[in-house]
């Protein structure tokens, strides 16, 4: 879903993107996500899929986790592969998985096959940018025995405790470890961080994660990350902590966020 925005300082029109919950993409905008998957894949230049999962870890490890650029650094991320993605799909927008009120693995990411073919969303293979060789990758075992010790989600309470946060440092400190816990819950790749992201289903994680990070924000609105962070450049393209902080300037939003805007509804 798109709807047209004044961009700022212009008489033009900009096009914003709306993200949604997998749960409730229409039939064709699922389409439309396996499609431009299934073209990034078949690509193995800086356009496509392979090259983005090395982003995260192997073979370029650009990433940050438990430190004060994590939420940045991701939303970055998402940012930069969501347009690889629109480049072979026009529209297409990443969709959030919400392990507030799912306590299994959204079933578009673990239907074998679609309309016959194999469905792209589920985890395969590896393959390391430019290696020229795939490599099989485990399929995950939610809440298996790598899971032992780890509450399975839902995890409403535990975001709403990290919502109550009134500093972005703080509120990356408390969400950082729902984040951990659903890589490992989730099993397979998606508990290592060299080989996460070649798991698709690693954004739909992450696209939820920069969601809590968006809806915090209009509660917190002024609760910036440290000062002296926000000229720093972000690898590898060089994105400001300063230029992540409104997603409405990236091009996207998400489905309902702005009703957690406090304040008259009038």
């Amino acid at each position: 879903m798109t709807i047209q925005v004044q961009a700022a300082g212009t008489q033009t029109l900009a096009t914003l993107h709306i993200r949604r919950s997998v749960g409730k993409l229409t039939p064709g905008q699922l389409a439309d996500l396996r499609e431009a998957l299934r073209k990034t894949m078949a690509l193995d230049d800086d356009r496509g899929f392979w090259y983005f999962a090395g982003w995260h870890g192997e073979p370029f490890n650009w990433c940050h986790h438990h430190d004060r650029l994590f939420l940045p650094w991701h939303r970055a991320y998402l940012y930069y592969f969501e347009l690889a993605l629109q480049a072979q799909q026009p529209g297409v927008t990443l969709p959030w998985w919400d392990w507030t009120v799912l306590d299994h693995l959204p079933h578009a990411y673990t239907a074998a096959t679609v309309d016959g073919a194999d469905n792209p969303l589920v985890v395969r293979k590896i393959r390391v940018y430019r290696s020229g060789t795939d490599q099989p990758a485990p399929p995950r075992d939610p809440g298996g025995a790598q899971a032992q010790g780890i509450p399975p989600p839902p995890y409403k309470a535990r975001l709403r405790h990290a919502m109550r946060a009134t500093s972005f440092l703080e509120f990356s400190r408390r969400l950082e470890p729902i984040h951990d816990d659903i890589h490992v819950w989730t099993g397979g790749i998606m508990q290592n961080i060299d080989w996460a992201a070649y798991d698709p289903i690693f954004f739909a994680h992450h696209v939820m994660v920069d969601r809590c990070w968006r809806i915090w924000q209009h509660r917190n609105p002024g609760a910036l990350p440290p000062h002296h962070l926000l000229g720093f450049p972000l690898r590898p393209n060089g994105m400001t902590v300063r230029e992540t902080l409104d997603v409405t300037s990236l091009g996207y939003e998400y489905a309902g966020a702005a009703s957690h805007v406090p304040g008259p509804t009038a």
